[in-house]
C-alpha cells in the first residue's frame, strides 16, 4: 500500500513479553479504517516470542516499523516512538489491549474538524481474571460536544472524579506534543499521571468523543493487577515532585489545579494501600513529612498511616456489624 507523504497518525506500541496478546493489538491497528498510518513498534527487550510475532506481521504490512532496544521500561519505549514518529497525530497503543476498527478515523476527523490539540474518549474493561476485585471506570459523563480549554475540562473532570490518566484514551496532535516538549518520565511507574496532567494543562483546544473505542484487558501480571510496593510510592512521589516543580511561578489557575490533583491522587493512593505493613506505612508517613505533603493528607488517611491495619480492620468490622 502506498503511503502519503505524511501519515495521518503514528501509532506507537511498546512491546514487552506480551506474546499472547500482541498479535491482536497490532492487527487491530493494521485493520483500522484509517489507512494512512505508520505503526511504530518498540520491542523493549522481550524475552518471549513477541518479537517473532511482530516480525511476521511486518512482512504483511509495510506500514510497520520495528525498533529493538534493551529493556528500559514503557516510558523510554514510548519516547523512542515519539522521536521516530512522522504522523500528524500520535496514538499510544498498549500491546495487550485492542481498539474498535474505526477509532483512529473518527478521532482524526474530529481533531481536523475542530483544530484540536487532542481528543479523548472512553474505554471498556475486559476482565480476564475471574474473582478479581479490580474495578475501574474509564467513562466520562455530562460532557458536551464542543471544544474545551485544557484547564477547563480538567477542572471539571477532577471535580467530578472523572479524570482519567491513561494515554491510550487520547489522540494527540504531534506538533502540540513537540511544542510543549512533553515526553514520558523514564524509570518510574505511574508515569502516565505526569504525562496526562501536563497534556491537559498546556492545551487550549480539547475535544471529546463519547464512545468506548478502547478495550482495556485486565490480566494477571499486568501493571494494573500487581500488588502495591515501594516502587509505587517512589513513582507517585516523583510525579508529585515534578508537578509541584512545574507549578512554580505559573499563574494561579494552573497551580491551583496541579495542587488539587496532587492532593486527590495522594489521598486515593494512601486509602488504597491500607493493607501494606505497618513499617511501610510509617516510612510513607515520614516521606510525606519530609517532602511537605503531610498537609495534603486527610484526617482519615492520617489514621490509616498511624494505626496498624489490624486495629483499623477491627473498627471497620464493628461498624459493619
Amino acid at each position: 500500500m502506498q503511503q502519503s507523504i505524511q501519515p495521518k497518525v503514528s501509532v506507537i506500541i511498546p512491546v514487552y513479553n506480551t506474546q499472547e496478546y500482541v498479535r491482536q493489538a497490532v492487527e487491530c491497528v493494521m485493520k483500522q479504517s484509517l489507512l494512512e498510518l505508520e505503526i511504530i513498534i518498540i520491542n523493549d527487550g522481550s524475552t518471549d516470542d513477541s518479537l517473532a510475532i511482530i516480525q511476521m506481521l511486518a512482512k504483511d504490512d509495510n506500514r510497520i516499523q520495528i525498533y529493538n532496544q534493551l529493556n528500559q521500561g514503557q516510558s523510554v519505549a514510548r519516547n523512542t516512538g515519539i522521536a521516530q514518529a512522522t504522523g500528524k497525530y500520535l496514538y499510544f497503543m498498549d500491546s495487550d489491549d485492542f481498539l474498535d476498527l474505526n477509532t483512529l478515523e473518527e478521532c482524526y476527523n474530529k481533531c481536523e474538524k475542530d483544530n484540536l490539540d487532542f481528543v479523548f474518549f472512553n474505554a471498556e474493561v475486559i476482565n480476564e481474571h475471574q474473582g478479581s476485585s479490580f474495578q475501574m471506570d474509564y467513562h466520562h459523563h455530562s460532557l458536551k460536544d464542543r471544544v474545551y480549554g485544557g484547564l477547563e475540562v480538567m477542572n471539571f473532570l477532577i471535580d467530578t472524579w472523572q479524570f482519567k490518566i491513561p494515554p491510550y484514551l487520547n489522540l494527540i496532535r504531534t506538533s502540540y506534543l513537540r511544542q510543549i516538549n512533553l515526553l514520558f518520565y523514564p524509570g518510574i511507574i505511574h508515569e502516565d499521571q505526569l504525562f496526562t496532567v501536563l497534556l491537559y494543562t498546556n492545551a487550549t483546544r480539547v475535544g471529546y468523543i463519547d464512545k468506548d473505542f478502547f478495550k482495556r484487558r485486565i490480566r494477571l501480571g499486568s501493571t494494573m493487577t500487581l500488588n502495591v510496593s515501594w516502587k509505587n510510592v517512589t513513582g507517585y512521589f516523583t510525579v508529585f515532585d515534578e508537578l509541584r516543580l512545574f507549578a512554580v511561578n505559573k499563574e494561579k489557575s494552573i497551580s491551583n489545579i496541579i495542587y488539587k490533583h496532587i492532593k486527590i491522587t495522594l489521598n486515593a493512593f494512601i486509602y488504597n494501600i491500607c493493607l501494606t505493613t505497618f513499617p511501610e506505612k510509617r516510612a510513607l508517613l515520614k516521606l510525606c513529612i519530609k517532602k511537605n505533603y503531610i498537609k495534603d493528607i486527610s484526617v482519615i488517611n492520617l489514621f490509616r498511616l498511624i494505626l496498624p491495619y489490624h486495629w483499623i480492620s477491627k473498627k471497620i468490622d464493628k461498624r459493619i456489624k
